[in-house]
């Protein structure tokens, strides 16, 4: 049975922190107690499986998981992602070894999760609350990668995104927009969903009111963005329908396409909008897109910290990890005079 600090931290009737100190020799704490720290842990058999693991092939699985909703690709967003693993593994002297499955293809996946690795961590940008099922026999620390269910007892590291969402549309507000739709994609995944979340408790919370009829659905794709925003500004032009002064997109992708459709018709100068993601092409579109800047390659890193805490044994415990974002701010918000 793995011995864990928190198992030493009981024993000898002092803290965790207390006896990470006293195994890796800090200072804060006494001779006398260091030394009764180490001799229980020494007793634990605590050194002897940690030699037994430092003998082993230190190697971490990424898992790519893949749902077929157009989301993870090719994409400056997951690969600045999979260079902040890299590098963390790379750091702390670990072998990263990648795998790309089709969620659909439950025997791919089990093949994957039974080959030789220290612990897996997992890209559920698609994955759903289901599919955590297929994770539960598992007998190898694993933590889940931007996505986040917080009813289930795994170990995740993800965006905050509902906050953000809220800020960034709290900026839309504070310049004048109070009728703000949202460019949402029609392939949802986790991410999207708390998007939208934010923005429904901005939109509630200054007292404005959202329309199901502002939410444009569009293929989370530059092309799909743009001919999807397309047909929806045809249809609503069509219908005499009065159009937001402002959209949130609820990642850049879709912001970016859905402004060439936007330029195409005309509105440019009618339509505030605003992404997620900070992807380098956001800074160069014409104009130059408002958005959320998340540091993708902080994330990575933040993943592999916290599977690699895991492996060590230093918690048997899960945790929920949100890594905060800011706002860049560009030229595509107009300042609107109040009503």
């Amino acid at each position: 049975m793995k011995v864990l600090i928190s198992d030493i931290a009981k024993k000898a009737g002092v803290s965790s922190g207390t006896v990470s100190n006293a195994l890796n020799n800090r200072k804060g704490i006494s001779e006398e107690k260091k030394q009764t720290i180490i001799q229980i842990a020494t007793d634990m058999g605590y050194f002897r499986q940690k030699e037994n693991r430092e003998s082993r092939e230190l190697k971490i699985r990424l898992v790519i998981l893949n749902n077929q909703r157009n989301v993870v690709g090719d994409t400056p967003f997951f690969s600045e992602l999979i260079r902040g693993i890299e590098m963390e593994c790379r750091s702390l002297g670990y072998e990263l070894s990648i795998n790309h499955v089709d969620m659909g293809a439950d025997d791919d996946l089990a093949d994957v999760l039974n080959q030789e690795a220290s612990g897996v961590l997992v890209l559920g940008t698609e994955l759903e609350k289901d599919d955590l099922e297929k994770f539960s026999q598992l007998n190898k620390p694993v933590v889940f990668l931007d996505t986040v269910f917080r009813t289930q007892q795994h170990d995740f590291v993800a965006i905050n995104n509902a906050d953000s969402a809220y800020e960034i549309v709290e900026l839309l507000i504070r310049n004048g927009h109070k009728k703000i739709g949202i460019i949402n994609s029609a392939f949802q995944i986790n991410n999207f969903r708390e998007r939208k979340q934010g923005f429904i408790q901005a939109i509630n919370d200054y007292g404005l009111i959202f329309y199901e009829e502002m939410e444009a659905l569009v293929e989370p794709t530059l092309e799909g963005a743009y001919h999807d925003m397309k047909n929806f500004l045809a249809a609503c032009l069509a219908e005499k329908a009065t159009l937001p002064t402002a959209f949130f997109a609820v990642n850049d992708n879709i912001a970016i396409g859905a402004m060439r459709a936007i330029e195409e018709y005309g509105l440019k100068e009618e339509l505030s909008i605003v992404g997620f993601d900070d992807i380098p092409l956001s800074e160069f579109c014409n104009p130059p897109l408002t958005t959320i800047k998340v540091d993708k390659v902080n994330l990575g890193k933040q993943g592999i910290q916290r599977l690699i805490f895991k492996i060590d044994g230093q918690t048997s415990s899960s945790l929920k990890i949100l890594v905060g974002t800011s706002i860049v701010e560009r030229q595509s918000v107009q300042q609107i005079s109040a009503d």
